[in-house]
């Protein structure tokens, strides 16, 4: 179902379409929705829970909205959550990562991206060193297992496999470079 006033899928069902998981994290294309695919585990739990959210609202990103609307703190024990996501986030999005997990401190948060978001706009670079340097974040590119993984967990089973990460190899190495250097800079 869709609530047509924030553009964003409230979605009943962990699975993305094919479709969406091709266009949306294939570091090739640059679509402008971000998608955010999620799993968290709480420990101490034996079963993880899994949802997506996308934005199409410039105002309004999926990190933030993801954060601030579907997430809801169940337990004392450490929460791991894993973050797959369309873009890295922007510099406001890591304001709004850093605040939430200021709050909730039992929270990691390890972020995947698939491409990397205006990193020639210095605030983005700076604002991921920053939200880099919170402890209980890790900030890496998307890596092919990664690919692999999404598309076991985050569609139908069943569904044929047509997405293969090494077409697009390069594009996986760049932003894994792209990323560890913004990251060097901080240590300069």
């Amino acid at each position: 179902t869709w609530d047509d006033s924030l553009n964003f899928p409230f979605c009943s069902s962990m699975y993305i379409s094919k479709r969406a998981l091709r266009k949306h994290f294939d570091p090739r294309e640059y679509p402008r929705e971000t998608y955010l695919l999620c799993e968290l585990k709480w420990r101490g739990g034996a079963r993880s829970w899994k949802h997506w959210v996308r934005n199409e609202d410039d105002n309004y990103h999926a990190e933030q909205y993801f954060l601030e609307e579907i997430f809801e703190p169940r337990s004392y024990n450490t929460c791991d959550m894993t973050w797959y996501l369309s873009y890295s986030p922007c510099w406001k999005c890591c304001q709004v990562i850093e605040g939430f997990l200021e709050e909730q401190r039992n929270v990691n948060i390890d972020i995947r991206v698939a491409r990397l978001y205006y990193v020639k706009d210095p605030r983005n670079c700076m604002a991921l060193r920053e939200l880099r340097r919170f402890q209980g974040v890790r900030i890496t590119a998307m890596e092919a297992e990664d690919y692999d993984y999404c598309w076991d967990t985050f569609i139908q089973p069943d569904v044929n496999y047509d997405f293969s990460p090494k077409k697009f190899k390069s594009e996986i190495q760049r932003n894994r470079v792209k990323l560890e250097d913004i990251f060097q800079v901080s240590t300069l």
